[in-house]
């Protein structure tokens, strides 16, 4: 509806008026651009808008309820096809935070966009709002400096409003201050053309979905349609940001591909039919569920929440042994239309909130309102989750990071959670390949001559394969230029060429709990010197580069490690029982010598035979090396981070050797390893010459057990309450950091050096492969327009402040480069790596993962290549595949790390949780070390409520300075007691700083905190200040 305006708007409402030509006034609507004519045809064109079809029932919530999630899937993978500047002062922009929406004029950028950085926008009133670039949602670039905008019109109430900062942005911005009166009306001008040209937008769902058959469009390519009829013109920002509103208003048959990217990615999905008219029945179930003469009428939705009720008070009742009490266990069982409920109340938990979701609507309107007083008056996503606990579809400690749709850490190909509609199907083709690769061992004599070794089974053929999986598969990846291959090797195709390195002890150094056994170490005495071989587990000697297992490990890309289970890139059991170093002979050596500078002398890469392989662990080799070179053994403690305090301290760690006998290692043994040890060391000074460097950085593991943990049912029929003795015991471990141990630096420089072999392997020999590097920091500066002199600046201390001895960076000032620092890239010939400090020409030039191939499928390819090239055979992989593969691989890594960072933070912050509760209670005797067992997830650790938990304190923590903003009093720490995991000061909370106060510089500081709220779902923890 137009809304009535005063007197000096009368000519921005008369496009409002049905039946007045709306070429007639566009001209005179602000920031529109040029003014056009519309065509006769566009004049005249009415349109109706196109009736859904009917759908039974039974058909939408069964086999549609997955339709929204797939279309998300599919939709993602579409090309972006718009292009929007970035951010600047004079654009036009709406900010949305929560439920509450803003539009006005941007006046001022940060120097540079980080997390926390501030942009300035003035507003309709004359104040302005401080918010970062992800809280804008719509733009229009330059908008203030456009010809109408520019021109001043009277508005009393916007310049008296005007706060002397806000005018000093505009004058600033080279802004008008009469601008902001146009920002209301442009506004306005956006509604009035939604509501002209309503029948146009109605008609879109019809034109694009039926008649061109897209899944998804964008705000630019229907606004072009309803205001030109897919004619030459460009829609004017007005006509935009109508088109917008529109298609984010209309949540039945619209939704956005990526909520959380709108500014930049305006594009929607097209709803089906099917899942438009299921939400219109579920808004007709609210309706009727709520209305006072339909009581007695049958009502799925009355029903479902009679289900709900019922199983939620069971559940408060009996939240300490839901398992003995299950005997007393509401008889419910889940039908279809149950789950298109369920399935609302799921997008509620999940889904952002900035924009309006018809789910949202239903799970907070119709569901949880309605079972007031549980969830309260005002229900939220929280309380969303919280009832799907309740009833049986989550449980309580459900991991919800897996289901979050952003798209940076999405992982469509993972099973068990029905993020596609392939990954369950892909999962059981990959484990009965994998049975039926056991069925063939290779082995070789003591003469180096293969055996093949064949059990009961089948090897040959794919008895099972389903072809339509594997097809589906096929079209999602690269495939090599072989055809399928649908076998197994009969034969090891390296046999004749492996070098058979006899009883030479091969060194596998890795954690107690380590299943993949993938990497080794040698070192070798011969008349040109000292040759250090790294030895890989070798699973291409098995599988053909174009067979089903290994077609099915390219979509997945790598293992994916969470702590409550992993995703193996190939099934488990083929490392246990067949690739592991210490069981397959076979293996992928990189050998080199390596001068006295650190370079590389001479380099060979072999497919080789392993026989005398010694399994030992990082903490025992430490033993028998020299900490000299480790970071803060030669520093005053009171130089140390509290976290290398910590380590050092409890090893009593010294300058020197600690020891001369480790476990499991022979006095020949621990030779080997000094003499790896001081080669590694020359490698490593090498690239540290060469720029490289390390950063101090605290660490901390999460464990449960069990482990893994079951998966949750997807679809149950009856509420799912896992037996207690799946309850997760979640174990924090903070002692991790890798550049405190030697061994863990000496195996890291192992590998880093197998990779530059590969590199230099590859580019002598022509042999397509994947190049990883990184650019040099202040280059990536004048590309990104970054400030340069300042980042200049800051480079050269904070390279003053290197530790000469490990090339460690300190911890705060590494904090200060992460502004400026590029991200990996990967490329088909060498390039340089910037922090590793290995250059990009030359005869050393370029470093290429190869040795993870049991969980980097890019790995398996260079090992494929390599061998090709040996056979001189055809190579499987061309230059444009390798290429292709490496920017899928670079994808899904960098979706993993996403992943894998959002669930430690999750399970680090419910480890918090369990622990100040149990701490509050007086109950902390029952978790007395960092084993912190299940707490009911009810028990919620937030001081701005008041509850039983709140009145009372819980642990203290010893926490590190990380950011201050003095203008706000915010405050940001690390808890390293926790090995860094990070938390935010409450506003005001922190020490001598307060809003406004322009507090001291307490970055790097040590204090005190205690823990005022944690929100595991969220990731968040607040803090405050108790000494410091």
């Amino acid at each position: 509806m137009i809304r009535c305006c005063r007197t000096r708007r009368a000519t921005w409402l008369l496009s409002g008026i049905p039946g007045l030509p709306v070429g007639a006034v566009r001209s005179r609507l602000p920031c529109t651009g040029r003014p056009k004519v519309q065509s006769p045809t566009q004049r005249s064109l009415q349109v109706t808008a196109f009736p859904l079809k009917e759908v039974d029932l039974e058909d939408i919530s069964t086999g549609d309820r997955t339709a929204s999630l797939r279309a998300v899937e599919e939709a993602d993978d579409l090309e972006d096809r718009i292009v929007v500047p970035d951010l600047a002062p004079g654009d036009f922009v709406e900010i949305r935070r929560g439920d509450k929406t803003y539009v006005g004029c941007l006046a001022k950028t940060p120097e540079y966009d980080t997390f926390g950085a501030e942009y300035r926008t003035i507003l309709y009133n004359g104040h302005f709002l401080l918010h970062r670039a992800g809280d804008v949602t719509f733009q229009a670039p330059e908008w203030a400096y456009s010809s109408v905008v520019q021109k001043p019109i009277s508005n009393s109430f916007a310049t008296a409003g005007l706060s002397p900062e806000s005018a000093a942005l505009l004058t600033a911005a080279g802004i008008p201050t009469t601008a902001i009166a146009h920002i209301e009306n442009f506004r306005e001008a956006a509604e009035t053309y939604a509501y002209t040209m309503r029948q146009r937008f109605a008609s879109a769902y019809r034109i694009f979905g039926e008649q061109k058959k897209a899944r998804s469009v964008t705000v630019d390519s229907v606004a072009r349609w309803v205001f030109y009829g897919d004619g030459d013109g460009d829609p004017t920002p007005a006509e935009l940001y109508a088109t917008y509103n529109f298609l984010l208003r209309n949540v039945r048959l619209y939704k956005p591909v990526k909520p959380r990217h709108m500014r930049t990615n305006r594009e929607f999905i097209l709803r089906s039919a099917a899942e438009s008219e299921r939400i219109r029945w579920m808004w007709d179930q609210v309706r009727a569920a709520g209305a006072a003469g339909e009581q007695k009428k049958t009502n799925e939705l009355r029903e479902f929440l009679r289900k709900a009720r019922r199983l939620v008070e069971w559940h408060r009742d009996s939240k300490h042994d839901l398992e003995t009490a299950s005997k007393k266990r509401p008889a419910v069982k889940f039908t279809d239309t149950d789950h298109s409920f369920i399935a609302a109340l799921k997008d509620a938990a999940l889904e952002p909130d900035v924009f309006p979701s018809p789910y949202r609507q239903v799970a907070l309107g119709g569901i949880l309102k309605a079972l007031y007083p549980l969830y309260g008056n005002k229900p939220g996503s929280r309380e969303a989750m919280q009832m799907l606990k309740e009833i049986g579809i989550w449980t309580p400690w459900e991991n919800t990071s897996l289901y979050q749709t952003s798209e940076k850490g999405k992982m469509v190909t993972l099973e068990g959670h029905g993020l596609s509609t392939y990954a369950e199907d892909v999962a059981q083709q990959a484990q009965l390949l994998g049975k039926q690769m056991l069925v063939r061992e290779f082995q070789f004599d003591d003469e180096g001559k293969l055996r093949v070794e064949q059990s009961n089974g089948k090897a040959s053929t794919n008895e099972g394969l389903n072809q339509k999986v594997l097809d589906l598969v096929k079209s999602m990846i690269i495939a090599p230029t072989d055809p399928t291959e649908i076998s197994f090797y009969a034969t090891d195709p390296c046999a004749q060429i492996r070098r058979d390195f006899g009883n030479l002890p091969v060194y596998v150094i890795d954690d107690p709990t380590a299943h993949e056994l993938d990497d080794g170490m040698s070192v070798e005495e011969t008349p040109d010197g000292l040759w250090v071989h790294v030895h890989i587990a070798d699973p291409t000697a098995y599988i053909p580069p174009s067979h089903p297992l290994s077609l099915t490990a390219q979509l997945r890309g790598n293992s994916v490690y969470l702590p409550e289970r992993h995703y193996p890139m190939m099934p488990d059991f083929l490392s246990n029982e067949r690739f592991n170093l210490g069981v397959s002979q076979c293996a992928m050596t990189f050998s080199a010598r390596v001068g006295e500078n650190g370079e590389i002398l001479d380099c060979d890469v072999k497919p080789s035979i392993v026989r005398n392989v010694k399994i030992i662990h990082y903490d025992d080799v430490d033993e028998v090396l020299d900490w000299s070179n480790v970071y803060g053994v030669q520093l005053h403690d009171h130089q140390r981070t509290p976290w290398v305090r910590q380590v050092l301290a409890k090893r009593n760690v010294k300058p020197g050797v600690s020891g001369d006998s480790a476990k499991d290692v022979s006095q020949n043994g621990v030779e080997d390893l000094r003499k790896l040890q001081k080669t590694m060391e020359r490698a490593f000074r090498s690239r540290l010459q060469n720029g490289g460097f390390l950063s101090d950085q605290p660490e901390f593991r999460i464990g449960l057990e069990p482990y893994p943990q079951p998966f949750t049912p997807l679809l149950p029929t009856e509420p799912y309450y896992p037996p207690n003795e799946t309850w997760p015991t979640i174990n924090l471990s903070v002692n991790g950091a890798g550049h405190l141990s030697p061994s863990h630096l000496m195996v890291a420089e192992c590998m880093i050096l197998a990779g530059r072999i590969a590199a230099k392997w590859c580019t002598e020999n022509g042999v397509p492969a994947m190049y990883r590097g990184q650019p040099n920091l202040l280059d990536h500066v004048r590309s990104k327009n970054l400030p340069f002199h300042t980042a200049e600046k800051v480079l050269s201390n904070v390279l003053k402040a290197q530790d000469p001895t490990s090339g460690v960076i300190p911890f705060g000032e590494f904090r200060k480069l992460l502004p400026y620092m590029p991200g990996a890239v990967m490329d088909v010939t060498p390039v340089a790596h910037y922090s590793m400090g290995i250059p990009g020409v030359g005869s050393s030039a370029g470093y290429v993962k190869v040795t993870s191939p049991l969980r980097r499928f890019k790995d398996m390819v260079v090992h494929w290549n390599m061998k090709a090239h040996m056979l001189k055979e055809k190579i499987p992989f061309n230059l444009d595949a390798v290429g292709s593969i490496a920017d899928r691989m670079l994808d899904i890594e960098k979706r993993t790390k996403v992943l894998t960072d959002r669930t430690d933070r999750f399970w680090a912050c419910e480890w918090i949780r369990r622990r100040e509760v149990l701490a509050r209670r007086g109950e902390r005797d029952k978790a007395p070390g960092w084993k912190m067992p299940y707490v009911d997830f009810r028990e919620q650790i937030d001081d701005r409520q008041y509850n039983a938990l709140s009145k009372s304190e819980g642990e203290v923590y010893n926490a590190l300075v990380t950011g201050i903003d003095t203008r706000s009093g915010a405050m940001w720490v690390i808890l390293t007691d926790l090995g860094g995991v990070a938390a935010n000061v409450a506003i005001g909370r922190g020490v001598g700083l307060t809003p406004g106060s322009g507090g001291p510089d307490l970055v790097g500081k040590e204090v005190k905190v205690r823990v005022e709220r944690v929100d595991p779902q969220r990731g968040n923890i607040t803090v405050r200040v108790v000494e410091g």
